[in-house]
């Protein structure tokens, strides 16, 4: 049996799939004689909420034939983590398709980092893409919403799209700011909330959870705490033997020849934990302490340390570079060279990039 909302196979074993329908809920509607809702399109149609879908090949086929419908795409970006909302796969979808590209949250950067540097860095950050324009924003503070609702009025009709937690539909609800209707698009399994502003017409898409961030192996409830506190900022001068743990699903491992030791900051959500520790005792400290004071994930049992897979990678890295782990947080270097290994989650994007923040400066922009 399929869902007649958007078509989905109706199955009871995973919530985070399409189609699925708790079973005593399945049974009663069944008995009922009434339309059969899975879970998602229930909510959408009652409650006006998008739950998010998995990207697989599967849905990625479905996304390129939707979003080549509309005049223009909004894909919108997390700046507090680039690398995790810039999916491989998505990124592939809409590579050659008329887009504006939405950097979202840039109220986390240091206030220093001007809004130009900002530009610049996501402008080379996307070559490879095309694209209209970048439009910088803050849907937290209501930052530069006026000038993207001023550039999706030259059209009729426009879709949103982007991974979870970078506060699409948020951006999505600023700028439209009416009740909003769920219209199930035909040909796809994929449902849309549709709003009119003037004679534009707005589409929001399901946010993307990929598993090549770190947030997306947490519950619902621990990546609210990442998403939505504010970033800290720690600077580390770590010695030989030392590990720095980032919450409980990324540890690095440093080296260095020369006389004076490295000098990185790291940035993260405020939820997250940063230890030090010696590399000889890190690997007791980190399966007693995993969950209670590393965390991430927030209780031990949220997230079994034995059901991951982990990976080791190790980066040469010098002053000006940064390392990203997707869904987590970045480190800057103020002063290198020196290599870390880093421990974390198989198929987590890490990558080496050029700096976003300049390590000599201060301040967090917004406070």
């Amino acid at each position: 049996m399929k869902c007649r909302g958007c078509g989905a196979q109706i199955q009871h074993e995973n919530q985070r799939k399409p189609g699925y329908v708790p079973l005593e809920v399945f049974q009663k509607r069944r008995a009922e004689g009434k339309d059969i809702l899975c879970q998602r399109c229930f909510r959408m149609r009652h409650y006006g909420k998008l739950e998010s879908v998995k990207i697989t090949n599967d849905f990625a086929k479905r996304l390129s034939k939707l979003v080549r419908k509309f005049e223009v795409i909004v894909w919108v970006l997390d700046i507090s983590d680039f690398e995790g909302s810039y999916d491989p796969l998505l990124a592939e979808i809409l590579k050659d398709l008329n887009k504006i590209i939405v950097v979202n949250k840039i109220d986390l950067l240091p206030k220093a980092v001007t809004i130009r540097e900002i530009k610049s860095w996501v402008e080379e950050r996307l070559k490879g893409q095309r694209f209209r324009d970048v439009y910088l924003t803050s849907a937290a503070k209501n930052y530069g919403t006026r000038s993207l609702l001023r550039a999706l009025s030259l059209y009729e009709n426009v879709i949103f799209v982007g991974m979870t937690n970078v506060g699409k539909s948020s951006i999505f609800q600023k700028l439209t700011g009416v009740d909003v209707n769920v219209t199930p698009f035909p040909g796809t399994t994929l449902d849309l909330i549709k709003a009119t502003v003037k004679n534009t017409d707005i589409f929001d898409t399901p946010g993307i959870f990929s598993n090549r961030r770190i947030i997306d192996f947490l519950e619902p409830g621990s990546q609210k705490k990442i998403s939505q506190k504010s970033l800290s900022r720690m600077t580390f001068k770590p010695q030989k033997g030392q590990t720095i743990f980032i919450g409980g699903l990324c540890r690095l491992d440093f080296s260095f020849d020369t006389e004076l030791p490295p000098i990185f900051q790291i940035f993260a959500s405020e939820s997250v934990k940063f230890h030090v520790t010696s590399t000889s005792k890190a690997d007791n400290l980190h399966v007693k302490q995993y969950g209670r004071l590393l965390v991430p994930p927030f209780k031990p049992k949220e997230l079994s340390m034995d059901s991951l897979n982990w990976k080791e990678e190790e980066f040469e890295l010098n002053t000006g570079e940064e390392l990203a782990i997707a869904g987590l947080g970045w480190l800057s270097v103020r002063r290198g060279p020196f290599k870390a290994k880093v421990k974390t989650i198989n198929d987590v994007i890490v990558k080496k990039r050029k700096a976003l923040v300049n390590p000599y400066r201060g301040g967090m922009r917004g406070g």
